[in-house]
């Protein structure tokens, strides 16, 4: 974050089973990336994010109240700034267990549909292209 003099970091991280033992699908995060990006790309995740609260404010970093409130965030940041810095090194996992909000794919569908929709007030066809970089870098990942 020095380094860039960035508001805004992610890292790499792997997913884990739910006994947290690392399977090796590894989530490779790219240099920097823009909010038109992150709205393709839901690569960064939560516990690898860290901000410089000294260049956002604490209502910057504050969660919306709606479904996926981790990514309108992101979102929300970057309409604020140039870019976030992505650090491709593995710096956590992500523990997949049976029966979570996100191990359900079709909600996932629903709250990123609703998302593009409802809160960035995408119009469909931006809603429709977006969503098909997501869907694609989000099967990608899996494999």
């Amino acid at each position: 974050m020095q380094e860039h003099e960035c508001e805004f970091s992610f890292t790499s991280y792997q997913f884990a089973d739910e006994n947290a033992v690392p399977n090796g699908s590894i989530v490779h995060v790219p240099e920097k990336i823009n909010y038109n990006q992150a709205l393709k790309n839901t690569t960064i995740w939560t516990s690898t994010v860290m901000f410089d609260l000294t260049k956002l404010g604490k209502e910057d970093v504050k969660m919306p109240n709606v479904k996926s409130e981790d990514t309108a965030c992101w979102w929300k940041i970057l309409k604020k700034i140039d870019y976030a810095y992505g650090l491709d090194e593995i710096l956590s996992f992500y523990r997949r267990t049976a029966g979570t909000l996100s191990s359900n794919k079709f909600e996932a569908i629903k709250r990123i549909w609703n998302l593009y929709r409802n809160v960035e007030h995408l119009n469909i066809f931006k809603s429709a292209y977006c969503f098909c970089g997501y869907a694609v870098r989000a099967v990608l990942r899996r494999v």
